[in-house]
């Protein structure tokens, strides 16, 4: 498995990873074309830098990543970019996530960090990251590439846009329907509907 990023979404990822006893027989590799220094994580995590690595990992080793960048927009792109490399992106579930429906469908990509309590009937699209802590209450809908901070509460039946950013511990109410490329700021209560594009901070 190959995990976009060295930041610290990688590496919280990374230790999710490592308390997962199903884990022990594979192997993690990283990418990171911005710190270049660096070729080795915690002196045992391979870090490549440049695309020929990525694509002759993709042919010969595994073809399976998933995407550690909290910004929704880049992490999509930096998608497209591995999958044209012919990658396929996979979700990543930390072994200390209740989720309680098994109906909950999760899409390509997906990555939920430990604590997360995901109710019934939640519809996970391509690319969600949802950080630890966070509580998504049933029905909750979360479009393409949102993210979520730690800590985040979305409430029955709340919707959040595709590109959506919520900060940390802030809670969404029921029913609520948050727009596209929305930024919700650290701790808000957000009641009414968002439209596309606003900054609530």
């Amino acid at each position: 498995m190959l995990i976009v990023g060295t930041g610290g979404l990688a590496r919280d990822v990374i230790t999710s990873w490592e308390i997962d006893e199903a884990n022990r027989n594979h192997t993690l590799f990283l990418f990171d074309d911005v710190n270049v220094h660096k070729d080795l994580l915690y002196e045992k995590y391979v870090i490549y830098h440049t695309f020929e690595q990525v694509e002759k990992h993709f042919r010969t080793i595994d073809n399976r990543f998933f995407v550690c960048i909290g910004n929704p927009l880049k992490r999509k792109r930096i998608t497209e970019k591995f999958e044209s490399l012919g990658g396929e992106l996979s979700p990543f579930v930390s072994c200390k996530v209740t989720i309680v429906s098994p109906f909950t469908p999760l899409g390509k990509g997906v990555v939920i960090e430990p604590g997360v309590v995901v109710s019934k009937d939640v519809i996970l699209e391509k690319g969600v990251f949802v950080n630890a802590g966070s509580i998504l209450g049933h029905d909750a809908i979360l479009r393409e590439y949102v993210s979520l901070g730690p800590g985040v509460r979305i409430l029955g039946g709340a919707e959040i846009g595709a590109f959506s950013y919520i900060g940390c511990n802030a809670v969404i109410m029921p029913g609520v329907k948050i727009g596209k490329k929305v930024r919700i700021g650290v701790g808000k209560i957000i009641d009414k509907d968002v439209p596309d594009n606003a900054k609530i901070m």
